[in-house]
This record gives C-alpha cells, sequence and structure tokens, in this order.
C-alpha cells in the first residue's frame, strides 16, 4: 500500500504549496524524504521533496502530542533553515492542528540544518542542499522503490531509485530555552511496508512505544468470582415473630433506598406470637416500669426506700423503655414494619411471601455500591508464587484487563493451608470495579517478583490471523512493517517475544488491528494523512 500512498503525499503536499502540477500530463516519480525526532512531549514528522539552490522548496511538519497521539494543540510553529553562512527563517500559523507547511529557497549548497519550534520543544534535522537537477544521493543506505506508481495512470516506464543514505555525526546549537529538544534522523520506509497516515492515526485511538527488555516473568492465570466487601451489604433480619409479608413487588435486584418499607410481619393465626400482642405487652410493660420508677424517685428523695430499690427500679425502667421504642419505630396498624437500611438493591431474598419467622431469621440482604473483593482457588503446586505477589491484573467480563495495583486495590489473604478441595483460596481487594456486579467471573494473572529480563509488548500491540502473530515495527510514523513474532507468557496486559522483535524498536501499541485491516484495502485514499 505504500506504493500508492506515498505518490500520493507528493502530490497533495505539491499543491499545498503552491506548486502547478498536472498529474494527468506529468507522471516524473518524486521522492519524499521523511524524517523523525521525539521530544519526550511531541513526535515531529518532517517531509521534503529535496532541496535544491534557488529552489523553492515545499516542507511540511506533522506534529503530535505523545500524551493522546493526537495532533499538537499549538497552532503557530516556527522554521530555521541554515546552510553555510545562509539562515533563512519562516513562522506559519496553521488551520489544521499539527500540520505546518513551509516554503523555503536556499541560497547556498550543502549540508544544512533545518530546525522547528511549536510550543516550546524544538527538533534537529540534518539535510543537504544540492545544485539545482541533481539527483540527491545519500550514501550509506540503500532502498528500493522500484513498486512505486501513480495513482491517476499505469505505472509502466517507471525506472527504480535508489536512494543511498548516511549518518552523519554533527553537533546542535544549544537551545536550553526550550523545554524540550529532539534531534532527528533520516527514517525511509521500506518495500512492503503498510502505509498509514498521520491524519489517519490521529482519529483513532492509536499510540506506538520503543520496545525495551524489562523485568517479566509471566503470571499465573485463574478464574475466579468477584464477592461484595463485608462494608457493603446488610442483612434485613426479623425483629419478632410472625408471618412475612412482602410491601408491593419486592424481587432480587430492585433498588431501594434507606428508610423505605420492605416486609411486614404479622401475627397471623398464631395468636401467642402475634405482633400485636408483643406489642402491647411491650407497651404495657413500659408504662407499668415508668410509674414505678417516678414513685420510687421520689420515694428515694425522701429517703423512704432504699438506694439499691430506687436503682433496681431505675434498670426495669430503661430495659422496658428501649425493648418499647425498639418496638414502635417499625409497629403501626397491627403489623411490624422492616425497612432497607441503606440504599443499594436486593441482593438476595432469603424466604418466601407468608413464610412464618422467629426473631432474628435473615429475610434478606441489601448490597450497595463499593469496593468488592475477588476470590479465586489454585493449586498447590504456585504456593510459592504466591508468597512474593507483586501485582494482580484482573481481565474483566467485557475483556478489558486493570491492575490491582491501580485500583487502588491490594492482597487481602493468601491460604497458609489447603481448604476441603485441596486448593489454596487467595482474596484480593479490586477497589470499586465499574460495571462489574458481585457474582461475576473474572480471570486473575497473579504476578510475582522476577529477576528474569524479557521483552514483552502490550496484549493490544499483537494482531492474529491463522493462528499466527504480528506487530507492527515503525520505519516512520506513516511507514510500518508487519512482522511475524513468536509468542511466550503474560501476565494479562503484556506478552512475552520470544522472536521476531529487538529491543529499541518501535511498534505501534494501540491502533493494530486498525492497520491490519487498512493492509487489505484495495487502495488507498489519494488525500489520507495530508492536507492542502
Amino acid at each position: 500500500m505504500k506504493n500508492t500512498f506515498f505518490p500520493a503525499i507528493i502530490l497533495v503536499a505539491m499543491c499545498g504549496c503552491g506548486h502547478n502540477h498536472n498529474v494527468e500530463v506529468e507522471h516524473e516519480h518524486v521522492h519524499l524524504h521523511n524524517y523523525t525526532a521525539y521530544t519526550g512531549a511531541n513526535e515531529f514528522f518532517m517531509q521534503h521533496e529535496g532541496l535544491e539552490e534557488g529552489s523553492k522548496a515545499c516542507i511540511t511538519l506533522f506534529v503530535t502530542d505523545l500524551d493522546d497521539f493526537g495532533p499538537a494543540a499549538a497552532n503557530k510553529a516556527k522554521a530555521t533553515l541554515k546552510v553555510g553562512e545562509s539562515v533563512q527563517t519562516a513562522t506559519v500559523v496553521s488551520s489544521n492542528p499539527g500540520i505546518f507547511n513551509f516554503n523555503f529557497v536556499p541560497a547556498a549548497v550543502g549540508e544544512a540544518s533545518l530546525q522547528f519550534e511549536v510550543g516550546g520543544d524544538n527538533a534537529h534535522f540534518h539535510v543537504e542542499v544540492s545544485h539545482a537537477g541533481e539527483e540527491h544521493n545519500h550514501s550509506g543506505h540503500s532502498h528500493d522503490h522500484s513498486d512505486h506508481s501513480h495513482n491517476h495512470h499505469e505505472a509502466a516506464g517507471c525506472a527504480s531509485h535508489q536512494h543511498d543514505h548516511a549518518v552523519h555525526q554533527h553537533s546542535h546549537e544549544s537551545h536550553a530555552h526550550h523545554s524540550h529538544a529532539g534531534h532527528g534522523e533520516l527514517t525511509e520506509g521500506k518495500s512492503g511496508d503498510i502505509a498509514f497516515g498521520k491524519e489517519q492515526s490521529w482519529k483513532i485511538d492509536f499510540a506506538t512505544a520503543v520496545i525495551e527488555e524489562s523485568h517479566f516473568g509471566g503470571a499465573v492465570k485463574v478464574a475466579a468470582k468477584v464477592v461484595a466487601a463485608p462494608a457493603n451489604f446488610t442483612t434485613i433480619v426479623a425483629a419478632t415473630s410472625g408471618k412475612v409479608q412482602f410491601v408491593g413487588n419486592v424481587v432480587e435486584g430492585r433498588n431501594v433506598k434507606v428508610g423505605e418499607p420492605l416486609f411486614y410481619l404479622e401475627g397471623g393465626d398464631v395468636t401467642d406470637n402475634d405482633a400485636a400482642v408483643k406489642f402491647a405487652e411491650a407497651e404495657s410493660g413500659y408504662l407499668l416500669a415508668k410509674a414505678d420508677y417516678d414513685r420510687k424517685k421520689l420515694l428515694f428523695a425522701d429517703m423512704v426506700v432504699s438506694e439499691r430499690e430506687f436503682q433496681s427500679a431505675e434498670a426495669a425502667y430503661r430495659q422496658a423503655e428501649a425493648r418499647y421504642s425498639s418496638m414502635k419505630r417499625s409497629f403501626g396498624g397491627g403489623k411490624v414494619t422492616l425497612k432497607a437500611a441503606r440504599n443499594g438493591y436486593i441482593a438476595s431474598l432469603l424466604v418466601n411471601n407468608g413464610d412464618y419467622v422467629e426473631p432474628g431469621t435473615p429475610i434478606a440482604t441489601v448490597q450497595s455500591g463499593g469496593s468488592v473483593n475477588i476470590a479465586a482457588e489454585l493449586p498447590v503446586r504456585y504456593a510459592q508464587q504466591l508468597q512474593d505477589i507483586e501485582d494482580v491484573n484482573i481481565m474483566l467480563p467485557s475483556g478489558d484487563v486493570v491492575s490491582m495495583n491501580a485500583v487502588g486495590g491490594s492482597v487481602l489473604a493468601v491460604g497458609s493451608s489447603v481448604n476441603d478441595c485441596n486448593m489454596l483460596p487467595v482474596t484480593i481487594s479490586a477497589g470499586n470495579l465499574d460495571n462489574v456486579v458481585p457474582g461475576s467471573i473474572v480471570t486473575l494473572y497473579i504476578v510475582s517478583k522476577s529477576d528474569e529480563h524479557s521483552i514483552a509488548v502490550p496484549r493490544t500491540a499483537l494482531v492474529e490471523e491463522m493462528g499466527n502473530f504480528f506487530v507492527f515495527v515503525q520505519s516512520n510514523p506513516v511507514s510500518f512493517e508487519k512482522r511475524a513474532v513468536e509468542t511466550g507468557c503474560t501476565d494479562g496486559m503484556r506478552v512475552k517475544i520470544t522472536k521476531g522483535l529487538h529491543a529499541g524498536e518501535r511498534i505501534v501499541t494501540k491502533g493494530a488491528v486498525s492497520l491490519k485491516l487498512s493492509q487489505g484495502a484495495a487502495a488507498l485514499d489519494p488525500h489520507a494523512g495530508h492536507v492542502h
């Protein structure tokens, strides 16, 4: 796809810079020179058609914000071209975020430096200015572009082009007044690369990263169950004996509010345990105890009764008052009302409508949102790994993976002995996992500390075809090599690469699926990746 894409960019770039090219007549193959620099905050990707003394050259700069891999927010850029003693400067304001077009007419021949300043960042590129009509030859590196063809006509008559590139050692001026500086290098694409323009990548969830060796030893994978944290649920119990009557349509999963009536307890045909009788007994006992307490309080003041008799009457009164007040809060209309003690939802119903219950019988549980725990069981052979847990990655039912440490969780318990199933129980807290309810099944990747050094890539960097895995290695920010790799263990977030990648290579970590889809397209949009 690169062979149709790059000539298309060339045509658009020339139009954007004021060149007048009749594509229906002219078929001259023009090679774009691609340069890339990273400053830590931004990616600078520069293209030009070649720099010739006395000829106007169009230079296009794409600036990408590395925080989100979208176009940089700055709309103004400054470029400085130095060739020997000749210094030219241009400042442009762009209406298209992240894209800047400059026109320069070099006044001298020889090695030159091209510097860009955007939003506090700057990037240096080493370029060459040739005599008019002279071929641009960069010795030291060869690229075959013989397959390039124009989008509007057949490729008949297109000759092969060899471009040799040298690695030049050169010094750069100090720019301490800028927050970041990057030194660019020539980054030509390869024959067979997949073309994916900057404007395409800016529109999707896209990212690249340099792969380095790191501590990586995989993880223990196990299925687990999400359970409610004890602090997030309450159990409604029967305050007295009686027959349970549901208030309205009480079902599991229904949302409830604190203080909302949910159940009634009625005596029904069981007279001895009738709620109304129990309430009447409590009220009567309270009134009698209060009267006795008030009488003995006066007598004690006149020293008619002893202190012990008075204290005994006071204790009986306080007990009767507590029992009566408790029943009074829930009793009315001849029945006891049981209410929700918190906002949440009914997690489980433990009795049926009409069941008879004794005091203290659990009737329902109410669950509120908040942190959850995750419980798992592992074979005994993993006992050693469980003693040195570094993190736990959690694959949710949605397929997303989150880190226990990232969500503020921790390891709550690791069994020091096996359970009845000859397994080791493990429980972790996992904070508040969005859209994950208790009872859900998740997959845990339990990561232990490891001294093993390996190359590992994000799971999102891999694409699969016919059982084989591939990654996209960046040749430059608009050209990517699809490369087969062999994979090893995984921790749910990263996958070990045993063959096919080397430390220091930059790969696509997000958006790999989009590149996979673009490779099968019959033709690319001739304007993709560039703006007029």
